[in-house]
């Protein structure tokens, strides 16, 4: 019986995961995972991911670009009936900007038609076509096929959150390894963002063996898959330096994003008092949720985006989004991802 598969590509700076799963009815099952990390760390994966599998050229494939290479920008568009034309306005606004013809820019909303009724001025992400066809090349040069879809990091996360938690006014803090997103939102619509070029990187890094870490920890990996289960000291070790690291720049941020946006002003920080909280994994989504409860104090209600998929799978959240994101090419939209034991390399 045939069996749909999917791979997804989650290659950032200093590290690359590279996931395969099959759909089995409404469940969504991986059955090999590799994660290296360091400079040569897409080479290193692919090579490892080649010696495993075989790719046909028909399978479902995912990857996502690093939100470094694009611009977000909220435009001014006039209310539209359709996406297809919402895109294309906004495409020659974009293109105009960067003094490009519109067929060398990408542009993807970030909102719906729906919210234009409102009157909010609607989020985009801008990318050069050179750029995508740059990163599409470093990707069929490791001998994969061109992707079905190639989505920005880090939005593929939230296929794996109950978006039914995002009434009224809500802050979202996505943190990866190198870079973090700050995010505003009224119901389910992004109302404000803010790209931040520091991630878990720079706490983690200061790790070294000691007696929060079992001998030869790689502690770049637990930040990225591991569990908060095991981790109960250096969870409080690495909040606090976090906050050390981050107490006056959160601030910023937040005010930043209020006023930056077209949607908001400074003075609505404090209509937004709920501040969710996601990293790669339940490790360093539990050091951020705790180094922001401390920062925000009560005031704010702080806690960790809660997820449809178990909290530790081994295998990166942003990941497990690129799956989700592949099966609704197969029409799945309610896959429902079930952690087995995959072949992990």
């Amino acid at each position: 019986m045939f069996q749909s598969m999917i791979t997804a590509v989650n290659s950032d700076e200093g590290y690359t995961e590279i996931v395969r799963a099959v759909v089995e009815g409404r469940s969504l099952i991986p059955v090999f995972s590799v994660l290296r990390i360091g400079e040569n760390s897409l080479a290193e994966a692919a090579r490892v991911f080649g010696e495993n599998n075989t790719l046909p050229v028909d399978e479902i494939f995912v990857t996502a670009f690093h939100p470094k290479d694009v611009v977000f920008q909220h435009l001014e568009v006039p209310r539209v009936k359709s996406m297809k034309n919402l895109l294309s306005v906004a495409s020659f606004k974009a293109a105009s900007q960067f003094s490009l013809p519109p067929d060398e820019v990408n542009v993807a909303c970030l909102n719906s038609i729906a919210s234009l009724k409102t009157g909010l001025v609607p989020a985009f992400i801008i990318t050069k076509r050179k750029a995508v066809f740059e990163f599409v090349g470093r990707l069929t040069g490791e001998n994969f096929p061109e992707p079905n879809i190639v989505d920005v990091k880090p939005f593929s996360i939230f296929k794996t959150a109950h978006t039914s938690v995002f009434e009224g006014n809500n802050i979202v803090f996505v943190v990866d390894k190198n870079y973090s997103i700050l995010l505003t939102l009224r119901g389910e619509e992004i109302v404000g963002l803010n790209y931040i070029s520091d991630g878990f990187d720079e706490v983690a890094s200061g790790f070294s063996e000691d007696n929060s870490l079992s001998p030869k920890t790689d502690i770049q990996r637990e930040f990225l898959v591991g569990s908060k289960a095991y981790y109960d000291s250096l969870i409080e070790e690495a909040s606090e330096r976090l906050e050390g690291l981050i107490s006056y720049q959160l601030r910023m941020y937040l005010t930043n994003t209020l006023s930056n946006s077209p949607n908001t002003s400074a003075a609505d920080e404090s209509l937004f008092t709920r501040f969710f909280v996601v990293g790669p994994s339940s490790l360093s989504t539990a050091v951020y949720s705790r180094a922001f409860q401390r920062i925000l104090g009560d005031e704010t209600e702080v806690v960790s985006m809660p997820l449809r998929i178990k909290e530790t799978t081994g295998i990166t959240y942003t990941s497990v989004g690129l799956l989700m994101r592949g099966g609704e090419i197969l029409g799945r939209r309610k896959l429902t991802f079930k952690e087995e034991t995959g072949i992990k390399a």
